[in-house]
Parts: C-alpha cells; sequence; structure tokens
C-alpha cells in the first residue's frame, strides 16, 4: 500500500463526485421548474 499514489486518485474521485452531483442538482433544479412552469 503507497498512499502517495493513491491519494490523488481518491482527490479525484471526489472532485469528480462534487462536480457530478453539482451538474444533477442544477440540471434536476431547472427541469423541475421548468415541469412546473409547463403545468400552470
Amino acid at each position: 500500500m503507497q498512499p502517495r499514489e493513491s491519494a490523488p486518485l481518491w482527490v479525484g474521485l471526489t472532485f469528480v463526485l462534487m462536480i457530478v452531483g453539482t451538474v444533477m442538482y442544477v440540471t434536476g433544479y431547472f427541469i423541475v421548474e421548468d415541469v412546473l412552469t409547463f403545468f400552470k
């Protein structure tokens, strides 16, 4: 086990998960807004 090589992998995975979660949250919010305005 060499933490020096595995640490950047975990940092990259954390950033990727945060970015994907933010993008999904923003797109989901806009989709809900569009659906609500469409049904009004």
